[in-house]
């Protein structure tokens, strides 16, 4: 990729878009949440907890997702992005659709303005997978299982999506031939292993290595991790389609378990052989996400023996499940990752026509860190206290936990502004 295009303004509108409309979608997603502790407490199907899931999963993780990933997949495919067009018409669509889903989830009014948001999203990534498919065919030398990981969650986001607009009109007309939930299990697990958990992979184990540094890399254990993830996602969709929830459901936990250990040594193995020692706040986040991530993990098998036995417990590991994924795992990991790169890309646009001229701070410098610190400290109290809540039922410390959620949201905006404001002194740097 050429200099130029990095820095092109056009590229730097459409990411810092994205990344702040993200920070506002967290903000609401927080207050969706405190207005919706008594919910907490009953079935995952219902609408405010529908509300909430999909403002989670589409403004908070996939609308920074996709803006990061129009700044990284040029440095991750080697290759210029396709175009600016269509990002722009895609998050227009994408904004549109998720106000209008979300709010009829809420009010819970299965009509026009439902399946509208539905389809507006369905046009929004399928524009968005346009620019990553068109990128990575103009790349003439293929970049590896990076590339592979980063394609096939498209697809899946794609069929996610598919099936979420399908759901949608089944509320009104009831065609789907099988029960309404078992279709919203294949959805849910269609988005978070096929798009989230195999994005997060082919992205981390590309920028991972290079924020620290490593000297191994073992690209063999990403192909296992690529193919176990896969083939877990397939036989559970094939297998829950035809005889649901079963006894053979505990090894394809154990396949996608195995292809997520997988990816775990290889991460290990980058920290083992990092030169760079100091691990900052970001690397702590996401450190923490990947401890999210595995005890969600131990919680899967139980769900499934409870669901097997007819236990009305597998309701409520199936939420502490999903908000682990959700609240724990992807909010970890964006709130660490978020300050690895969006101050890097305000630096490049500020800062690199002045590299080997002078001084100029580091994208680390860009954010305030006491800032970053009291969003960690905060963050790691809603954890303990939001899901000891979950677990014991109680209401006092879902709302303490949520309070701190609140006070993260709130930090982290501070600081993603503090970052979008800041503007290189170009005058006192052209004068060194």
């Amino acid at each position: 990729m050429s200099p130029e295009k990095k820095q092109s303004p056009r590229l730097y509108k459409i990411v810092v878009s994205h990344y702040f409309v993200s920070a506002l979608c967290f903000l609401a997603l927080t207050l969706m949440l405190f207005f919706s502790v008594k919910e907490m407490q009953g079935h995952y199907f219902q609408p405010r907890l529908l509300a909430i899931t999909h403002m989670a999963a589409l403004g908070w993780g996939t609308l920074i997702i996709f803006g990061a990933c129009y700044q990284l997949i040029p440095v991750i495919f080697e290759s210029d992005l396709s175009g600016y067009r269509l990002p722009w018409l895609s998050f227009i669509l994408f904004i549109g659709g998720l106000c209008l889903l979300t709010h009829s989830f809420w009010v819970f009014q299965p009509g026009i303005a439902m399946q509208a948001g539905g389809l507006m999203l369905l046009t929004s990534v399928l524009m968005f997978a346009a620019v990553i498919l068109q990128t990575a065919e103009s790349n003439k030398k293929k970049t590896g299982i990076h590339q592979e990981f980063i394609i096939t969650s498209c697809i899946w986001l794609i069929a996610t999506v598919v099936l979420g607009v399908l759901l949608v009109f089944n509320f009104r007309y009831a065609f789907l031939p099988k029960d309404h939930l078992l279709f919203l299990k294949l959805h849910a697990h269609m988005g978070i292993a096929g798009w989230f958990l195999l994005l997060i992979i082919g992205v981390s184990s590309k920028l991972i290595p290079m924020f620290l540094v490593s000297r191994e890399q073992n690209e063999g254990l990403l192909k296992w991790s690529y193919y176990l993830v896969n083939t877990a996602l397939i036989l559970f969709l094939a297998d829950t389609y035809i005889s649901g929830i079963n006894a053979k459901t505990f090894i394809i936990a154990f396949v996608l378990i195995a292809g997520i250990l997988m990816w775990f040594v290889f991460i290990v193995q980058c920290f083992r052989s990092r030169l760079k020692k100091h691990l900052d706040l970001p690397i702590v986040h996401t450190v923490l996400s990947f401890a999210l991530l595995a005890v969600s993990i131990l919680v899967l098998p139980f769900i499934v023996h409870y669901h097997i036995s007819g236990n009305p417990t597998s309701v409520n590991m199936t939420k502490l499940y999903g908000s682990l994924l959700f609240m724990g795992w992807i909010s970890a990991l964006i709130l660490g990752q978020a300050f690895k790169t969006l101050p890097f890309i305000v630096w490049v646009k500020e800062y690199e026509h002045l590299a080997g001229k002078g001084k100029t701070p580091l994208p680390a410098d860009l954010y305030k860190k006491g800032i970053l610190k009291a969003q960690t400290i905060t963050f790691t109290l809603f954890c303990l206290s939001f899901y000891t809540g979950l677990i014991l039922k109680s209401d006092s410390l879902l709302c303490a936990g949520i309070v701190c959620l609140i006070t993260t949201a709130l930090l982290y905006i501070f600081n993603i502004i503090t970052v979008l404001r800041h503007r290189s002194e170009i005058t006192l740097y052209d004068k060194l």
